[in-house]
């Protein structure tokens, strides 16, 4: 998607320098167009929709300018960007239109490998100057670093780091020994920790109540 964003304006001045502007701010200069005259082929050719550009052609005269800015989906924020510089101008006649664009592959298939991570990017993109609008680079990330130095405390060389500092073997093919008893819950139950009879009752049955022992009244009556 991409939003094509066009002023006309009253003086040939004010369209470039609103152009410069948007030059300044990292819009490619395949992306801009300043028409001077009532030109339809001019204007459809900068990416004005035919009804759009009609309508310039019957009102601009002698001196004024139609500013013409594609501004791409992608890097996000762009078109707003462009709305901005060009509404900080004065203008007699504003329209911004959205237009779908799709990769013509059939022209690149000769000179372009088909596997490439970037073949879908269009012309006006690649390396057009807009890679300086990334977020890494907006806000001073670096992408990629200089290779430094291992620090001491991170073990070098290849293999397992286990195998660094316990000298035997991770895994055993050794068969499974006979007193390992598979398919129960509890594998370290066997036949001796668990008793088949029952434990002798530990409560003395028919035992007095220690108050009945005593004399002691559980209940006393009201005065």
């Amino acid at each position: 998607m991409t939003t094509v964003v066009s002023r006309l304006y009253d003086q040939v001045d004010t369209a470039n320098r609103v152009a410069a502007q948007l030059r300044s701010d990292g819009f490619p200069e395949q992306t801009i167009a300043v028409v001077t005259s009532a030109d339809l082929a001019a204007m459809t050719a900068a990416g004005v929709p035919a009804g759009v550009a009609s309508n310039y052609v019957r009102q601009i005269q002698a001196g004024q300018a139609v500013l013409v800015c594609r501004a791409p989906f992608t890097p996000f924020g762009a078109a707003r960007r462009a709305m901005e510089v060009a509404d900080s101008a004065t203008a007699l006649a504003a329209d911004n239109s959205y237009i779908r664009q799709e990769p013509k592959l059939e022209q690149h298939l000769n000179s372009v490998l088909t596997s490439h991570p970037m073949m879908m990017t269009r012309e006006d993109y690649a390396g057009s100057g807009w890679a300086e609008w990334r977020a890494t680079h907006t806000l001073g990330w670096p992408t990629v670093t200089r290779r430094r130095e291992a620090p001491d405390n991170l073990l070098k060389g290849r293999g397992p780091m286990s195998r660094l500092f316990w000298p035997g073997k991770l895994l055993s093919d050794k068969p499974r020994a006979s007193r390992v008893i598979s398919g129960r819950r509890h594998f370290l139950t066997s036949a001796r920790s668990v008793s088949a009879h029952r434990s002798r009752s530990k409560i003395l049955t028919g035992h007095p109540r220690i108050s009945e022992l005593f004399g002691w009244p559980t209940l006393s009556k009201r005065a």
